[in-house]
């Protein structure tokens, strides 16, 4: 039977299942009407399978660079209705640093920052806008979405720099976004997650209070740590071994080129700005959704970084999306559980700020 984008992503609300890993608690999204059946999910193997781009499923290397960039995700639809894009610069001495503004208008609303991923180094502009616009819609909120410097041109930190740049115009000039600045989130999309959390290290000891933070398959560990402990046999292959396999060997191998792209310095994986994971401290981190993919390569790292923070006390939703692969949360309208994940998000981002306001 042949279902509705609606119909799966209802089901994804009504079928919802829980696991532990160690003190954490997992919220697990099933396969929509094959809940319990394992592998992949149908849409994501037939990509995989048929569709994906060959060059994007063997590690990545320098000459792919300019490839990669010029790229475009066609599997991305805007779901939202008629919430409204501007575009503005903030202008540094040195630099502008483009802003799309969404959901602007004349009523006072919180602040989504949505920091997008591409390894450091490629922005589909029409992915970040779809995803941007729905997540303006589903958390009622202004979201600006940064379009940061990129490596290697511009590497370590240079892209993180300008993400906190822009937190700290938007708390200096609230009234041009028509935003309450006492009501600031981070969402970040795969290293958009890694620039996020860099963002609220470098905003400790200043004015502003970042509220919540939303990670989407989040890279938490730059460093060889989690690449050389790393261990298939975490995964589940008994369906599609193959498609899987090679999607997360392909990620595990690109993970080394990334390094080389963005930093100067190798040593600097070790930094808690460049391997968050790493970061020894986590009590002051606000209230974070962590989003993870069922057969994606950081799901492991992703699933200790949730297990620290509830250490350090810190309130975490933690999601798995069974029979996904990584970056799944950038096909709105074709995988439903793009839509999910981003409403589930929202949810978390609403709820924390009523228990902030109570």
């Amino acid at each position: 039977m042949n279902y509705t984008h609606e119909e799966l992503t209802e089901r994804l609300k009504a079928k919802i299942m829980h696991s532990k890993k160690g003190k954490l608690n997992i919220i697990n999204k099933e396969i929509p009407f094959q809940e319990g059946n394992g592998g992949l999910d149908p849409r994501v193997r037939k990509f995989l399978a048929e569709e994906a781009d060959p060059k994007t499923r063997r590690p990545l290397e320098m000459d792919d660079l300019e490839t990669t960039r010029n790229r475009t995700e066609v599997r991305s639809k805007d779901l939202s209705s008629g919430i409204r894009l501007e575009t503005t610069n903030i202008i540094l001495p040195d630099r502008k640093i483009p802003l799309g503004v969404y959901n602007r208008t004349n009523e006072k609303k919180p602040v989504l920052v949505y920091l997008h991923g591409g390894g450091f180094f490629e922005r589909d502009v029409d992915v970040m806008k779809n995803m941007c616009k729905l997540l303006a819609q589903e958390a009622g909120a202004v979201v600006i979405g940064v379009e940061y410097r990129l490596a290697p041109e511009h590497p370590y930190q240079d892209g993180l720099d300008d993400c906190f740049e822009t937190v700290r115009y938007l708390y200096n000039n609230p009234e041009k976004f028509n935003v309450d600045t006492d009501r600031i989130g981070i969402v970040g999309d795969s290293v958009g997650g890694n620039l996020a959390l860099g963002v609220h290290q470098l905003s400790r000891k200043k004015p502003w209070e970042i509220s919540y933070i939303g990670l989407l398959c989040p890279l938490v560990d730059l460093s060889d740590v989690s690449r050389e402990t790393w261990n298939i046999k975490h995964y589940d292959t008994a369906k599609d071994y193959e498609l899987i396999r090679q999607e997360l060997i392909t990620m595990r191998e690109s993970l080394i080129f990334i390094q080389t792209l963005y930093l100067n310095n190798l040593e600097d994986v070790l930094l808690p700005l460049v391997s968050p994971l790493l970061r020894r401290d986590k009590t002051g981190l606000p209230p974070i959704t962590l989003i993870t993919a069922e057969f994606d390569f950081l799901r492991i790292q992703g699933e200790e970084f949730s297990n620290q923070l509830l250490e350090a006390g810190v309130p975490v939703r933690h999601f798995e999306y069974k029979g996904m692969d990584h970056a799944f949360v950038r096909k709105l309208g074709y995988y439903p559980q793009a839509a999910d994940a981003i409403k589930e998000l929202s949810k978390h981002f609403s709820l924390v700020l009523r228990r902030q306001n109570s």
